[in-house]
């Protein structure tokens, strides 16, 4: 029992000394957004066909509503995969909770702390990309 208390206490230390004494609310942060650099890692492109990447071999850097795509000349990709023409290409951007609009053009967006999808429907022959965080 006397060890119950010694634990119960050490575990309630611990929970309010983890606040600044100023600070109204201890926040736990997330990195639920699309900011960020991200790997490619599938494109799952419908009728334009299907192409799997290692981390780094494509990569979509989301910053300040700017996007830019990064890849290696010798990586042979699919011409299906929207803004993967040319690399180093920038591109304006807007996100919300479920959708994003990349150059003007709008796309369902589905992001965690470890992995972003964008598609256009792919249960009907839509594209989806899936991305995995730098």
């Amino acid at each position: 029992m006397k060890k119950l208390l010694y634990l119960s206490v050490i575990l309630l230390g611990i929970t309010f000394s983890s606040c600044e004494e100023d600070e109204p609310i201890c926040t736990i942060m997330t990195e639920d957004t699309v900011e960020g650099s991200w790997s490619m890692t599938e494109a799952m492109l419908g009728w334009g066909g299907y192409q799997t990447f290692e981390m780094n071999e494509l990569v979509w850097t989301f910053n300040n509503n700017q996007m830019f795509v990064y890849f290696g000349d010798s990586l042979g990709l699919n011409p299906s995969i929207p803004y993967s023409s040319t690399s180093n290409a920038g591109y304006d951007y807007t996100a919300s909770d479920s959708s994003i609009i990349i150059n003007e053009v709008g796309y369902n967006l589905s992001v965690n702390e470890t992995e972003l999808i964008i598609d256009q429907n792919p249960w009907s022959d839509g594209i989806q990309l899936t991305f995995t965080r730098n």
